[in-house]
């Protein structure tokens, strides 16, 4: 059963999604061949699933690469009740990639990107602390991007769907 607000995908929208996840410049005439559907098909359903903000594509940059070189991780605790208020400020801040509300020890995660630690001190000092809400703030800096990449939309298939009679995993 679907959760209020989930869009169900059927099996052409994983196949199209599996596709565009191995490469998210592949042609929807490549897509399509492959599928052995028109183009238009693909063109119409990619259309439908970015409307539903079910699908984004990105170009993800190596930070380390291009000059940010103090990409890291701000963890926040606000005070009662501005969580919400308090991501969406974040959100704002062009350093910011990815902002989450969060359960436990912190209530907002975001995801932000400095060219160096002068940049950090200012982004921290200018912005985040002086966003009314925020009570304390704690960052943690990335070494090394190991992997950037969804978990594979096969994960959305139930276990019936990837399994043969032999409990074989199917791919």
């Amino acid at each position: 059963m679907a959760n209020k607000g989930e869009v169900l995908l059927d099996e052409m929208d994983l196949a199209i999604l599996s596709h565009l996840e191995q490469d998210g410049r592949r042609s929807f005439s490549d897509i399509a061949a492959d599928l052995g559907v028109t183009v238009s098909t693909i063109s119409t359903r990619v259309k439908k699933l970015m409307d539903r903000h079910t699908l984004s594509i990105l170009g993800y940059l190596n930070p380390h690469k291009v000059g940010f070189i103090i990409p890291g991780t701000i963890l926040i605790n606000t005070r009662p009740g501005y969580a919400e208020k308090v991501a969406e400020a974040i959100a704002q801040l062009p350093e910011v990639s990815y902002v989450a509300l969060f359960t436990g020890d912190f209530d907002v995660l975001a995801e932000i990107l400095c060219r160096d630690p002068d940049h950090l001190t200012q982004l921290l000092t200018q912005h985040v602390y002086r966003i009314v809400g925020v009570e304390k703030a704690r960052i943690s800096l990335h070494l090394r991007r190991i992997k950037l990449k969804q978990p594979s939309v096969a994960l959305l298939k139930s276990k019936d769907d990837t399994q043969d009679e032999e409990g074989e995993v199917r791919s």
